[in-house]
């Protein structure tokens, strides 16, 4: 199994209707095989132009452990859920930065 991030954006509702559907989302997850890990609420945010006719969504980034031939699967299965507005699944460290103290290499350039 590999480790996965998802960014999802659910249509604007209220916290506990948010709980129930990012629980469902969850256990779209479990029911392929997979473990959810963190849960991260970052907030509602508009968009720059309206999707599906809305104007803004609440973004939720779950952190999960996925078999990869799974990973499709589980896109599909997201589209079917009215719930959600958008999904985008990536692998968790394939899109980190290195840190800012981490050693740079010299493009040559002397010190």
């Amino acid at each position: 199994m590999k480790k996965y991030e998802g960014m999802f954006i659910f249509h604007p509702v209220a916290d506990d209707q948010l709980d129930d559907r990012i629980n469902k989302a969850g256990a779209e997850i479990a029911r392929l095989g997979g473990k959810v890990g963190a849960v991260t609420r970052m907030g509602r945010s508009s968009f720059a132009r309206p999707m599906h006719k809305k104007d803004a969504g609440i973004y939720v980034l779950v952190a999960f452990e996925l078999d990869p031939l799974q990973v499709d699967a589980l896109r599909k299965r997201y589209r079917l859920n009215e719930d959600l507005i958008r999904v985008q699944v990536f692998q968790a460290d394939a899109h980190r930065a290195p840190p800012a103290d981490a050693p740079r290499e010299a493009a040559g350039a002397s010190a």
